[in-house]
């Protein structure tokens, strides 16, 4: 039994030559290949016929003339054209919002975090104690240099005066 809201495709396939030559309007006739089918749309009074394409660099791609018509006595008429994905079509991954791109980024980076904060205690204490024996290390090393006292001389001539005499 046949779907009632679905109209005849027969008097939209009488209408390829008007489909071609819409689609010869964004594309040369050469890459516009044979009618493939025609294909109901939830509308009884619109069809989009598809015709193979070869666009090079576009393999499994189809031309797509969407015909429609105000009612089933009037003829129909091209609506729309474009390139449309046919199966096995090579086409890009779906759009995902920024939004859910970064918060995806932001759990990564948060459970890399975890692993940062989840070391052993101990680890944590032996490197604290090794920074401050360097740093003690340090103030000790300076305590052993000898400092150097100035006299009245080397202050003067440092700052170009004559010495007393």
């Amino acid at each position: 039994m046949s779907d009632p809201t679905v109209s005849d495709p027969a008097e939209f396939l009488a209408q390829e030559a008007a489909a071609r030559s819409a689609l010869a309007e964004i594309a040369p006739r050469r890459q516009i290949g044979a009618l493939l089918r025609a294909d109901p749309e939830p509308d009884e009074n619109v069809f989009t016929l598809r015709f193979a394409s070869d666009v090079p660099g576009y393999p499994h791609w189809e031309w797509a003339a969407v015909l429609g018509r105000v009612d089933a006595e009037s003829t129909p008429t091209v609506l729309e054209v474009g390139l449309m994905p046919g199966e096995g079509a090579l086409v890009p991954p779906a759009w995902v919002p920024w939004s859910e791109r970064f918060a995806e980024y932001k759990a990564q980076h948060d459970d890399d975090s975890d692993d940062v904060d989840s070391r052993d205690d101990s680890d944590i204490d032996s490197t604290a104690d090794a920074e401050s024996q360097s740093d003690g290390d340090a103030e000790s090393e300076a305590a052993d240099e000898p400092m150097i006292e100035e006299t009245s001389e080397a202050t003067a001539e440092a700052e170009g005066s004559p010495a007393q005499e």
